[in-house]
């Protein structure tokens, strides 16, 4: 049975290793695909000559309601990984400190996203 579990140790990292490159090869391959494609379509739209959208569209300012949906949901996660780092504070496993100072971190970006929703309707009020 050792010779088992020494065989079984080897193969972990070995097949990590190749799955790891295997996957990453493979997420390249489909994004130059995606790219492919998409010169593609510009490439028929412009032989028919229609008008070409633009590559890279603009990233458009979120929404007064994504705001809102963000802030809340990061508050809580914050407030989730506080009560992990008291948790852990008193059991077995990983420190307790990257907990709380993620909480922390997590949290006071939800609240700039829920003040910024409250300044932001404020302003759209008047």
């Amino acid at each position: 049975m050792d010779a088992a579990h020494s065989v079984i140790a080897l193969l972990i990292p070995i097949v990590a290793i190749v799955m790891g490159i295997g996957i990453a090869f493979w997420a390249i391959y489909w994004d130059h695909r995606a790219k492919q494609m998409k010169y593609r379509e510009r490439e028929l739209m412009i032989e028919k000559g229609l008008t070409l959208p633009s590559m890279d569209p603009e990233k458009q300012a979120p929404t007064l309601e994504e705001c809102l949906r963000r802030g809340i949901i990061m508050v809580f996660l914050g407030i989730g990984l506080g009560i992990a780092y008291f948790v852990l504070l008193h059991a077995w496993g990983p420190p307790a400190w990257i907990c709380g100072v993620g909480g922390a971190i997590v949290e006071m970006i939800g609240i700039g996203y829920l003040i910024y929703y409250a300044i932001a309707k404020k302003q759209k009020a008047i």
